[in-house]
């Protein structure tokens, strides 16, 4: 067998003999051995980088989810293609909550002269300017009522209840005392009498004290004033609930009923605080009453007064009850009509009412956004825009279809 010994060229390098291409492949094995290492070493590397895309600032050696925002994390340095959104798909990067898309139908506000109507329901209620009060001179323990329910009517004169009072038992056997051992002492059997009187007592019951010579354990207290009688509180929205029971204890100068006079009463309405600057005393306004023809009254009263958190003003009108038609309790409404102004309208459909703040829809680029407004006066079915949207904007007109729940919306300031 014969060897060949011809030179051997590797990479551009003479090589003669099998020694030196056994040294030659040996360099070769290492280089190649180096090479895969340090591949290997950079893929190693690589691995034990891992980071938060949207928290840079986490890195660890091991993939995971980030301890900030939960999300899983991604090899450090990685290269990924991100994708380009146009202006026409930026919607899709906002919040949900900030925008809504849809194809409902849209309108805009409409600027023209319209007549101001306000309507506000109400309730008649006794005129308090005519309340008789029926309270306790003395301190006692009412032992037996004369009346059942509230808005019982009752006379001038009728019994209403019957009270025991160890003060008034002692002013009376102090006048019989006297009687029986000093009678001629006229000064102080009158200032006895006196007493009584201003305890409660009647001429009549004194008289009678007089004749029979006997005190009585119990002092009858009879009505004042003809009419209704009503809680202390002025409540009629229960007709069958008092606040005055037999056995109770009184103190003196503790009101115990009232009593109504039924030919004067009022119609009381309570107007939101968009509305109040629109009335004033003596403007004229159309009053029904249900189970009665509609008629024209005038404004008698405005007071305003705040009421679990919202300002309202509360319009009275007296009326005449002579002859009896109208009874407290029963519901009415009321319309007011203002001269025509000219502003910015837009259906009261199209806002929703939050509370403290008032919004739009606002279509804008396709998209819907909720848009804070300012409102004033409300006429009908259309309510008055004074700040917040311009007349060429385009609105939803059923806001209320728009969203849930209130909660979703948010408002940028």
């Amino acid at each position: 067998m014969t060897v060949d010994n011809s030179p051997l060229t590797i990479f551009g390098v003479r090589i003669d003999g099998l020694y030196a291409l056994s040294i030659a492949l040996c360099q070769l094995s290492i280089l190649m051995l180096l090479t895969t290492s340090c591949s290997q070493n950079k893929k190693h590397a690589d691995k034990e980088q891992y980071t938060c895309p949207m928290h840079p600032t986490v890195v660890q050696d091991k993939p995971g989810n980030c301890p900030v925002c939960g999300m899983d994390l991604v090899l450090k340095g990685g290269h990924q293609h991100e994708a380009k959104i146009g202006d026409e798909m930026g919607y899709l990067l906002k919040p949900v909550n900030a925008t809504v898309i849809s194809s409902i139908k849209t309108i805009t506000p409409v600027r023209r002269p319209l007549n101001i109507k306000i309507t506000s329901t109400g309730i008649i209620t006794y005129d308090t300017r005519t309340l008789t009060t029926v309270s306790s001179r003395f301190s006692g323990r009412i032992e037996k009522l004369f009346f059942r329910y509230n808005l019982q009517p009752i006379r001038r004169g009728q019994k209403i209840f019957e009270i025991y009072s160890p003060e008034l038992l002692t002013a009376q056997r102090d006048l019989l005392y006297l009687l029986n051992a000093d009678n001629e002492n006229s000064q102080l059997i009158d200032g006895a009498k006196e007493k009584l009187k201003l305890l409660g007592a009647s001429e009549e019951q004194i008289n009678q004290l007089i004749s029979t010579g006997k005190e009585s354990t119990l002092f009858s207290v009879y009505s004042p004033a003809e009419g209704y009688i009503i809680n202390s509180n002025g409540n009629v929205s229960n007709q069958n609930e008092l606040e005055v029971r037999e056995g109770m204890y009184v103190t003196a100068g503790q009101i115990i009923v009232k009593v109504a006079n039924p030919k004067n009463v009022w119609a009381e309405f309570d107007l939101h605080s968009g509305d109040q600057a629109h009335v004033k005393v003596n403007d004229p306004l159309q009053i029904k009453i249900e189970g009665t023809e509609e008629l024209d009254a005038h404004i008698n009263f405005l007071q305003p007064f705040f009421k679990e958190g919202q300002s309202f003003t509360k319009v009275r009108v007296y009326l005449s009850n002579g002859n009896g038609k109208y009874r407290a309790g029963q519901l009415v409404s009321a319309s007011f009509d203002k001269p025509s102004r000219d502003s910015m309208w837009i259906p009261v459909s199209a806002q929703m009412n939050l509370g403290t703040r008032k919004i739009v829809f606002l279509k804008k680029e396709g998209i819907f956004k909720p848009q804070e407004i300012v409102t004033g006066s409300q006429s009908e079915n259309w309510v008055e825009v004074l700040k917040g949207i311009d007349a060429t904007d385009s609105v939803a007109y059923n806001a209320q279809f728009m969203v849930d729940s209130e909660s979703f919306i948010k408002i940028k300031k």
